[in-house]
């Protein structure tokens, strides 16, 4: 055979190869089309296929999302290891949406998955591993039993906890629940610290009141104590207060504030006082945890917080006010009163903020006097306070206006912009002032508050106005992005 005859039968023949890998991808393709198809039994007809002949799963990250997520269904009908696999794949997609899919799924397909997803709870990819908890969250009881095997694995144990937690969760009935719950509430009670350590988040996050016991025994063990503290905070229920209390004393300053901060979830009144009794503390992190405590049990604490005003411990003071914002009791009123007289800035601040509740007229002139603090901080107590306060302290705040000191009328508008559009109807009625002071502060606060009704206003007055209050109207409409006039263009 001549040269030339051999390059022209290779030429053929590899023409021939490529013509077949052609029309083998045209017919790949045209069975992908048809897996996205709205006709259910078109689609699950082109995935078996595809299952058949191997292209997937792994021609799957080629395709279009629309695609790696619709066939999802069709695999869910057709079954089988296989399905399963493909699946798998897609719990790792790089998108979400192929992940909810899967994951909704491998939920149809039900217990017979099971085994596979097990290895996904060892992965290092987050999105598959949690698709995976999801999905055996949502198959309920037939789930337990496998779950139950894994937490016995320490590789898998975290993420089995987890998902039992989520069957429980969503369970149908109470004994679907407990019967989820009870490995976890086993756990706790159990030899294996570092397994309680995995269940006893999950109670807590679920607030399985049926662990309510277990927990609180689990506070004599040092190796779960801390997790325990959690767990019953989140579970918030009243009967651990006084198992709690001590642990405010605990050498370890973790153990101190996740009681705290358990204390204040519970809100129980009766870890007021020794909530309070910890208020000089050094570490900032517990005396946060004391602080917002005490806010949550609220008013049964404001009595011990308003004695602590007078503490000779700064610390104390300090965190005794900032306990007191948002309390709205009459009576710390006094208190709070001696308070903005502190030669700490830090205490008077957070006393004006604490004077700052819905309709507290008794703390408008104790506000006013604070407006005239020679510290910043407490002069943005004081204006927020006012904002807090509402409508009812609309008429001091617009006497302000025609104060001959400016800073005054700054510091109103200020508070009113913060007050919102509730106060907006007063401003626009303060635009038919005869004091031109009144209603060039009108003018800027409306103009602050991104207000646009009152654009037809403004454009109104300005054709009449002149001066300082013409300048202001200018300004006003252009940061309402409204445009002039026309008689004033030009």
């Amino acid at each position: 055979m001549s040269r030339r005859k051999g390059r022209i039968i290779f030429l053929g023949l590899a023409a021939a190869a490529i013509a077949l890998v052609w029309v083998r991808q045209a017919k790949i393709a045209a069975l992908f089309r048809q897996g996205n198809s709205n006709d259910m039994r078109v689609r699950v007809q082109a995935t078996r296929i595809l299952l058949d002949r191997g292209v997937i799963p792994d021609a799957l990250p080629s395709q279009e999302v629309i695609v790696r997520s619709k066939i999802s269904k069709a695999l869910a009908e057709v079954g089988g290891q296989r399905a399963i696999d493909c699946l798998l794949r897609l719990l790792s997609d790089f998108e979400d949406a192929p992940r909810r899919w899967a994951r909704e799924a491998l939920v149809k397909i039900g217990p017979s998955a099971l085994p596979a997803l097990g290895p996904v709870l060892l992965t290092d990819n987050e999105n598959a591993k949690k698709a995976a908890l999801e999905a055996l969250g949502r198959m309920g009881p037939p789930a337990v039993p496998f779950l139950r095997r894994l937490i016995s694995d320490p590789a898998s144990r975290t993420n089995a906890c987890i998902a039992l937690g989520n069957v429980g969760a969503s369970a149908e009935s109470p004994e679907e629940a407990e019967e989820a719950f009870r490995p976890l509430i086993h756990a706790v009670s159990g030899p294996d610290y570092d397994l309680a350590n995995d269940a006893l988040p999950v109670l807590g996050e679920k607030q399985v009141k049926a662990a309510l016991e277990p927990l609180r025994k689990a506070l004599a063990v040092g190796d779960i104590r801390f997790n325990a503290i959690v767990a019953l905070g989140d579970i918030g229920d009243p009967n651990a207060t006084i198992d709690l209390i001590p642990f405010l004393s605990d050498s370890d300053v973790g153990i101190r504030t996740a009681t705290a901060r358990a204390l204040g979830q519970i809100g129980d009144p009766r870890a007021a006082s020794r909530l309070v009794s910890t208020l000089g503390e050094e570490n900032a992190d517990y005396r946060s945890a004391v602080i917002l405590a005490l806010q949550r049990i609220g008013a049964p604490a404001a009595g011990l917080l308003v004695e602590q005003l007078r503490s000779p411990d700064l610390y104390v003071r300090r965190a005794a006010a900032r306990s007191l914002q948002g309390d709205a009791v009459p009576a710390s009123i006094p208190a709070l009163r001696q308070a903005l007289s502190d030669p700490d800035a830090e205490v008077r601040a957070s006393a004006a903020s604490a004077l700052g509740w819905r309709g507290n007229v008794a703390a408008i002139p104790l506000l006013l006097e604070a407006l005239h603090d020679k510290d910043g901080m407490v002069v943005d107590a004081a204006i927020a306070a006012f904002a807090e306060i509402g409508p009812t302290a609309l008429p001091t705040l617009h006497s302000l206006f025609s104060s001959p000191d400016p800073a005054p009328a700054l510091y109103a508008s200020r508070a009113i912009v913060q007050m919102g559009d509730e106060a907006a109807p007063s401003l626009v009625a303060a635009l038919d002032s005869t004091s031109q002071e009144v209603q060039l502060w009108a003018v800027i606060t409306l103009a602050d508050m991104g207000y646009r009704p009152a654009v037809k206003r403004f454009r109104e007055m300005y054709g009449l106005s002149q001066g300082r209050l013409r300048v202001i109207l200018w300004r006003a409409l252009s940061e309402l992005g409204a445009s002039l006039p026309p008689s004033s263009k030009g």
